[in-house]
């Protein structure tokens, strides 16, 4: 059985409360626009959430005893966590060439994150929201130490130098990440250790 759905091609300006067609473009093709932020919906529903250290970390080097910031989702807790943005200062020069890294466990039936120094997770929905089934730490040990994405990259730099430096990186991962129950993401660098203050936001999203 098909079912047929009709739009309007071109404009159309409807008033409140009226009912009005689909819009389409001239290749049938549906047209839709964004009435708010991208992430209202999920914010609004208290179902986003973020966590940030709260001084200046220096980066393990993909190591499973990882220290900067690192997101687990425990075994059973019945949501997956979509990573939505991962923000770095780097909060001193480096001696030298530096990689940034997402790394972490890939495999859930894993040994479970050991934690360390834990970080308080907020809710995105200022001043409500529930509570967030996820760990955030500034220091913890993981079950594996596997490299998942690239997120930036630079080398040492003064200011008479004109070597490549990045003192911001906003990594808009936008979901392309999904962390099961029993596995984690961290923010690690590659082979220069490098000093961060760093921040993730997710979404929270039942199975």
């Amino acid at each position: 059985m098909e079912t047929l759905v009709k739009g309007s091609v071109g404009p159309y300006r409807g008033q409140d409360g009226s009912d009005t067609p689909l819009r389409q473009g001239r290749d049938s093709d549906l047209i839709i626009s964004q009435c708010h932020g991208r992430y209202h919906e999920a914010v609004s529903r208290g179902n986003v959430f973020f966590a940030a250290n709260t001084a200046t970390q220096a980066l393990s080097l993909n190591s499973t005893t990882a220290t900067g910031l690192i997101l687990s989702n425990p075994a059973g807790s019945g949501k997956n966590l979509s990573l939505l943005e991962v923000c770095v200062a780097i909060a001193s020069l480096p001696a030298g060439q530096y990689n940034l890294l997402l790394t972490g466990n890939l495999n859930p039936i894993a040994t479970a994150t050991t934690h360390s120094v834990a970080l308080t997770i907020r809710n995105a929905l200022l001043g409500g929201g529930q509570n967030s089934v996820a760990f955030a730490d500034s220091s913890a040990t993981i079950a594996n130490a596997n490299i998942v994405r690239i997120i930036g990259a630079g080398g040492a730099a003064t200011m008479a130098t004109s070597t490549a430096y990045q003192p911001f990186i906003r990594d808009e991962v936008s979901g392309l990440i999904l962390l099961q129950p029993g596995t984690c993401i961290s923010l690690q660098a590659l082979t220069t250790a490098v000093t961060v203050v760093a921040s993730f936001a997710w979404e929270e999203i039942v199975q």
